[in-house]
C-alpha cells in the first residue's frame, strides 16, 4: 500500500511539474521560442539603433526639399495631385529587382507587416499600405532611401517637416477647443488653421515625393554608368577587319643597307708671310 500511494504521489508531482514547465515555456520545454513581448522589444531596439545610425549619415540629397519642385516640375504636380500612385510607383523603383520577393508592408516598421499575406499578393498589399497609411508607406520609402544611400536630411528639410507637423497638431488642438467650447469664432479660427494645415501637408508630401525621385534616379543613373565603364574594360580586343574589295597588303622585304662613309679634304697648312709682305710701319723686335 505505501509503495503504490508513493508511486502514484510521485507521478501527479511529474503531471504538476510538467503541467508548470508546459505554462512558462510553451510544449517545447526550455527552447520555446522567445515571447512576442521580447521579439516587440527587440524589434523597437532595432528601430531605435536604425534612427541613431541615420544621424552619422554624411551625404546630402541631390536636390532639396525646398528646390525640388524646380528640378522636376512635371514628377511635382503629379505628386500633388495623385500622391498615391506616386508613393506607389516610387516604392516599387526604389525596391528594384528585390520587388516582390523581400517586400513587406511599412518595410517590417508596423505591427501588421509580415502578416498581411504580402507573399501571395504583394500589389494588393502595397496598394492598401498606400491609400491607408499614405505617411508611413512615404516616410518607409524614404528611410530606405536614406539607408541604402546613406542620406541625411538637411537644416531645411527638418524646419519644412516640422513646420508639417506643427500645423497639423495646432489644427487638432483648435478643433478640441472649439468642440468643447461651442465658440463660433474659435472654431472659425480651428478651420482657417485646418486648411492651413492640409495646404501644408499636400505640398511638402509633394516636395518630399519629388526630393526621393531625383535621388532615386540618380542613383540609377550612375549605376547605368558604373555598369557601362565596367563592360568597356572588361570587354576583349577587337581584331582588326579586313574591306571587302581592298587587295590584301603584301610584304616587301627591305634590302640591307651598307654604311655611308663620308670623306672630307685636309685643309691646307698656312705659310708664314715673307718679309717683302710685311707693311712698312713694321718695326722687327731688336
Amino acid at each position: 500500500w505505501r509503495r503504490a500511494w508513493t508511486l502514484e504521489r510521485a507521478a501527479s508531482l511529474a503531471r504538476r511539474g510538467a503541467s508548470t514547465r508546459d505554462a512558462m515555456y510553451g510544449h517545447q520545454g526550455a527552447y520555446a521560442a522567445p515571447r512576442p513581448q521580447s521579439i516587440e522589444r527587440s524589434a523597437s531596439q532595432k528601430r531605435r539603433d536604425q534612427a541613431n545610425a541615420r544621424q552619422a549619415y554624411n551625404n546630402e540629397w541631390k536636390v532639396g526639399m525646398f528646390n525640388a519642385p524646380c528640378a522636376d516640375p512635371a514628377f511635382c504636380c503629379y505628386a500633388m495631385f495623385c500622391a498615391q500612385c506616386a508613393a506607389y510607383s516610387q516604392r516599387k523603383l526604389q525596391m528594384g529587382p528585390a520587388w516582390p520577393a523581400q517586400y513587406t508592408c511599412c518595410n517590417g516598421g508596423s505591427c501588421v507587416s509580415g502578416r498581411c499575406g504580402e507573399r501571395s499578393n504583394p500589389e494588393m498589399c502595397l496598394c492598401c499600405e498606400v491609400f491607408c497609411c499614405f505617411p508611413s508607406a512615404m516616410v518607409t520609402t524614404r528611410f530606405m532611401i536614406q539607408d541604402e544611400q546613406r542620406v541625411m536630411n538637411s537644416q531645411c528639410d527638418n524646419c519644412l517637416i516640422g513646420f508639417m507637423l506643427i500645423t497639423q497638431q495646432i489644427a487638432m488642438c483648435l478643433r478640441c477647443v472649439a468642440m468643447i467650447t461651442q465658440n463660433p469664432d474659435i472654431e472659425q479660427l480651428a478651420d482657417l488653421v485646418d486648411c492651413l494645415a492640409d495646404a501644408v501637408y499636400c505640398s511638402v508630401c509633394a516636395c518630399m515625393l519629388t526630393q526621393q525621385n531625383v535621388q532615386i534616379l540618380q542613383r540609377d543613373v550612375g549605376a547605368i554608368q558604373r555598369r557601362q565603364q565596367h563592360a568597356q574594360v572588361m570587354a576583349a580586343p577587337v581584331a582588326p577587319q579586313m574591306i571587302y574589295g581592298q587587295p590584301e597588303p603584301r610584304y616587301v622585304p627591305q634590302q640591307p643597307v651598307g654604311p655611308t662613309y663620308v670623306y672630307t679634304a685636309t685643309p691646307p697648312k698656312q705659310s708664314k708671310p715673307s718679309a717683302s709682305a710685311q707693311p712698312a710701319s713694321y718695326y722687327p723686335n731688336v
